[in-house]
């Protein structure tokens, strides 16, 4: 027992000596305050005295306190700027500031990042602070006018639909959509992502870009980084939104005045039959019948955070969009999570995920047809006949349909529905037409991915990921019974309903070399890729025969299974499968930062489903050039003034597959019918060929050359890009080739198809501050010049969309793509006050041969805007987008239909009458209307520039949120779509039937709302 009291003592003894010098070292208290350049607290950040683990954080003032030895060194460091080395002290002032290198821009490209001082291609980036705080709710909306060479085209602007993107042009005769890639998994579908959980998107514009993604590039990519948690003290965010939308554009139409006016000018009506039929008072405005103000709120709630080896990203949103359609028959409700993660479990070895889940419930109204559209009925019904009968008092013609035991809709009131006596067509009371069918679509959306990257050595990356992606949807339509004209009724209530799969999933495999030899910096990359996809689909159908298809008119039985005895029943359904294989790789060399080259090569081999096999494979090189002019020595007395200076150039090849599908390729048999080879009453069947196949059909290629510059100046303030881009896209699919006459049938689709989309990029950016102001302004603008340099001889055009009877659109050699073909409108015969047209066959009258180019729907150019302003804690933000050149093909008023209602600024401002005979437009009633509706009369120019959204914040200062333990708060008003300046008279001059072959042609498209938006921002 004493021998170990003796070992005691003598182990305190030798740590006493041991620490004295320690404890010799006076101890002194340390304090101070940390802020940014703008002088704002920063939280979170590490002080810790140099040597030792001694140490603090800054609290939500910026305020550290710590005791350190005197005359010690403090080292403060944040992710994201400067460590900087300060002596121990007392009340001290740190100014930290954002570290360059770390901050140098870097862009995502394939399979990999880049500095952006690096890119050699064409790549533009739009980021977070881009995509918050806006109304969007769909990230392709995020693009329009926030960067060069991508426009946007929209056939809706209902709740839940989806706009469609287009970069560099219209390249192809069926979809130039470009490819969307999110957390490296291919999407065809981008709409389920909440702009919320989006870093930052890329668009890889020029093929050299591209090229890595081959066989689906050739309409450009779309590089979409959802967010991660950084290292530092977890972080809790909250924003809400709310926003009351309202109709932004009312055309004028006739009012009953001007209607009876022009009705009995074209002895359409007598006015007997108007006093009979009109009871002197009724002047509906249909758009105020149809439209309502309404509310869309979106919720989005948060969590981040991390460490040295890993991080974390959690969110939730809540979107629920009510249309301006009265009612709740156009609604989008979606909700969304996102879980991203990431850890590094050995110094060689880290792993991660990320995942976005959407649920959604859409419902929508019908709209951009000219044979029952809700949209349209707005601009096509009388001002006569009104909304509702009051008091139960009914004309002849209702309260003889209802004696006739038609089914007539009334409003919440009980009140019946107006029904037009002067117009009757496909078009009828917009209520009736929203009530009349109960249709419902929800769905869901996984997508995600499970990574590796091993790091066995320096500089050498292997990743391998998987990846997947998985859809379900259902639909059901209630098809009720409804009286809306002589013509447009339905006795008995039919069903059909649709519900489907898709499975996706991809692996890749790819690793990453980065090698530096003195001041020569090479970077190589191999991979490859496998993708799979199915697709399967269940539909059913009860169809009425004599009485209603289902057990009962009631929504408990709006279903499959409640079918009546007499119903027709329907059923189909099948599975499809594709596949494709790839390799590919990449090898970039830049020497001292001032000389860049950079080629890749990717291989792709398509399944059977979509090419046959000795055609297969298609190869898409690539090769790109940089110089950094400013890093040479001739260039250093300019360098204080043009800080950096790069020129760059790209030639690549990329292909597409939107034309590709279901064995197209294939030599087809069909049923002919039946033969008797025998005697007797036996048959059989005979067998012919329906398709004569194509074992070389191949890829389609898109072949781009691209020249730019990209400049820094004044201490980086300005910034400055252009390009000029020359893309050809060969080897289209052309269907309805001439097929010989000794073999007959159909002839399957051949490459036969060259466009040509070519133009210049210009991006500008100034950013400065003068004391607590600070401003930014950042433009740009596209040019396109667009045109179809071939098509195969045996076709002299395709024909694209219809109106009524009338193809107004056409794929043509030496015209843009699906421009407006039609009579060219000469005027108004002062005589007679008809339309006249241009004679340009010479033959004496107008026909067929008499169709001509009358516009075209692709702008010349289109441009944005963006105006930043901040002021001590205030910020303004003005953004604007247009474009010039693009023409709109009005297809609403059929002209067969000479009781519907008119366009007052079309058809009536400057009509012809007997005492105004040097008219622009044609008389009413007057003959060859028919004409005159797919004429360049009825081509109106399109350019526009709207005023996307003037939004004003307040960010609350430090000291009010400290105290509740808020790290940032900020609240902003905002007005959104509200001003749009432009010539053309209709709801919208961005409308369009459809992305490809519909392009500017209105015909009732779902308009764009103008919005008040208030929301806050909270972060814990």
């Amino acid at each position: 027992m004493e021998k170990v009291k003796s070992i005691r003592l003598l182990t305190l003894f030798l740590l006493t000596i041991m620490c004295l010098p320690t404890w010799a070292q006076e101890l002194m208290n340390v304090s101070g305050r940390v802020v940014d350049d703008t002088q704002e607290p920063m939280i979170g950040v590490s002080v810790v005295e140099k040597g030792t683990t001694n140490g603090s954080v800054t609290d939500l003032d910026g305020v550290f306190k710590l005791k350190a030895r005197k005359g010690a060194t403090l080292v403060i460091s944040y992710i994201g700027y400067a460590t900087q080395e300060v002596k121990a002290g007392q009340n001290l002032k740190i100014v930290i500031k954002e570290d360059s290198k770390i901050l140098d821009d870097v862009v995502v490209v394939g399979y990999g990042i880049q500095k952006k001082s690096s890119v050699t291609g064409a790549i533009s980036q739009v980021k977070a602070e881009d995509i918050e705080n806006r109304t969007i709710t769909d990230a392709k909306q995020a693009l329009q006018g926030k960067t060069a060479g991508v426009q946007i085209v929209s056939s809706s602007a209902a709740p839940g639909s989806s706009p469609t993107v287009r970069i560099r042009g219209f390249s192809s005769n069926v979809s130039s959509e470009p490819l969307y890639v999110v957390d490296g998994i291919r999407m065809s579908d981008i709409s389920g992502i909440d702009p919320n959980d989006i870093a930052s998107m890329e668009i890889l514009k020029d093929a050299a870009s591209a090229a890595i993604y081959g066989a689906e590039a050739g309409n450009g990519v779309v590089l979409i980084t959802t967010k991660k948690g950084k290292a530092g003290e977890g972080h809790i965010s909250y924003s809400f939104q709310y926003t009351g939308q309202s109709l932004a554009r009312v055309p004028k139409m006739l009012n009953a005045e001007e209607y009876i006016q022009y009705m009995t000018e074209g002895n359409t009506f007598t006015k007997d039959y108007l006093s009979a039929n009109w009871d002197g008072k009724t002047d509906t405005k249909w758009t105020d019948v149809a439209f309502e103000d309404s509310k869309m709120t979106k919720h989005n709630l948060g969590f981040s955070g991390g460490n040295d080896r890993g991080n974390y990203y959690l969110s939730l949103s809540y979107l629920n969009n009510d249309g301006i359609v009265k009612g709740d028959a156009d609604t989008y409700q979606r909700l969304t999570a996102t879980i991203n993660s990431e850890y590094k479990i050995k110094s060689w070895l880290k792993v991660g995920t990320t995942n976005q889940t959407e649920k959604y419930n859409v419902r929508q109204v019908s709209s951009n047809s000219e044979y029952g559209s809700l949209l349209t009925s707005v601009l096509m019904l009388d001002p006569l006949t009104p909304d509702t009968y009051a008091n139960g008092t009914l004309p002849f013609h209702v309260q003889n349909a209802l004696n006739n035991k038609k089914h007539l809709l009334t409003d919440a009131n009980g009140n019946y529905y107006g029904i037009s006596n002067f117009y009757a067509g496909e078009q009828y009371h917009p209520m009736i037409m929203r009530d009349n069918n109960l249709a419902r679509n929800s769905g869901f959306n996984i997508n995600g991915s499970i990574y590796a990257d091993f790091t066995p050595i320096k500089g050498f990356t292997f990743t391998s990921r998987f990846g997947y992606r998985l859809a379900g949807t259902r639909s059901s339509t209630t098809s009720l019974p409804f009286y809306g004209n002589g013509v447009q009724s339905r006795d008995y209530v039919s069903q059909s309903s649709q519900s489907s799969t898709s499975i996706y999933y991809q692996w890749e495999n790819f690793a990453n070399y980065l090698m530096s030899l003195g001041k020569h910096n090479i970077n190589t990359m191999v991979g490859m890729s496998y993708q799979e996809s199915t697709y399967d689909y269940v539909q059913g159908g009860l169809n009425a025969n004599g009485e209603d298809a289902l057990l009962k008119n009631d929504p408990l039985f709006y279903y499959l299974n409640f079918a009546s005895a007499s119903a027709v029943k329907s059923v189909a359904g099948e599975k499809t499968r594709t596949a494709k294989l790839s390799y590919f790789g990449r090898l970039s060399y830049d020497y001292a930062g001032k000389y860049y080259a950079q080629f890749s090569l990717r291989a792709d081999a398509a399944d059977l489903a979509l090419l046959p096999k000795n055609t297969r494979w298609g190869y898409f090189p690539a090769a790109s050039l940089g110089w950094t002019v400013s890093e040479e020595k001739f260039f250093t007395p300019l360098r204080n003034t043009i800080n950096s200076l790069k020129l760059r150039a790209s030639w690549g090849q990329n292909g597409s597959l939107s034309a590709l599908s279901g064995y197209s390729y294939s030599t087809d048999m069909t049923q002919s019918g039946l033969y008797p080879f025998t005697s007797g009453i036996n048959y059989l069947r005979g067998v012919s060929p329906s398709t004569m196949g194509n074992d070389n059909l191949k890829w389609e290629t898109s072949e781009q050359t691209d020249i730019g510059i990209d400049a820094y100046a004044f201490n980086s303030r300005l910034n400055f890009s252009m390009d000029y881009f020359n893309k050809k896209t060969k080897d289209l699919l052309i269907w309805n080739t001439t097929p010989s006459l000794e073999i007959g049938g159909n002839t399957s689709p051949i490459n036969a198809g060259n466009v040509s989309n070519k133009g210049f990029e210009f991006e500008l950016g100034w950013r400065d501050h003068i004391k607590d102001f600070s401003y930014g302004i950042r433009a740009n603008l596209a040019t396109i010049s667009n045109k179809v340099t071939y098509i195969d001889p045996s076709i002299t055009r395709l024909a694209g969309s219809t109106f009524h009877t009338y193809t107004v659109t056409y794929f043509e050699q030496n015209y843009p793509v699906y421009y407006f073909r039609g009579y060219k409108f000469a005027g108004i015969d002062p005589k007679t006050g008809n339309p006249t047209f241009a004679d340009l066959d010479k033959s004496g009258n107008i026909s067929d041969g008499d169709l001509t180019y009358i516009g075209d729907a692709i702008p010349n150019f289109t441009y944005g805007l963006t105006i930043t302003a901040a002021y001590k804690g205030f910020d303004l933000t003005i953004f604007g987008t247009g474009s010039q050149g693009n023409d709109i093909f009005n297809c609403i008023n059929r002209p067969d239909y000479a009781a519907s209602n008119k366009q007052k600024e079309l058809f009536y401002t400057d009509r012809w009458t007997v005492n105004h005979t040097k008219a622009t437009q044609p008389r009413a009633g007057a003959a060859n209307m028919d004409k005159y509706a797919c004429s360049s009369a009825m081509v109106f120019d399109g350019s526009y520039f709207k005023i996307k959204q003037i939004q004003l914040g307040l960010t609350l200062p430090k000291k009010w949120i400290s105290k509740i333990a808020v790290s940032n708060a900020r609240v902003y008003l905002s007005l959104d779509d509200f001003f749009t300046f432009t010539k053309y008279k209709g709801f919208d001059p961005e409308a369009s039937a459809n992305a490809t072959s519909g392009m500017g042609i209105d015909k009732g498209t779902y308009p764009m709302s103008k919005k008040f938006v208030l929301g806050f921002n909270i972060d814990f």
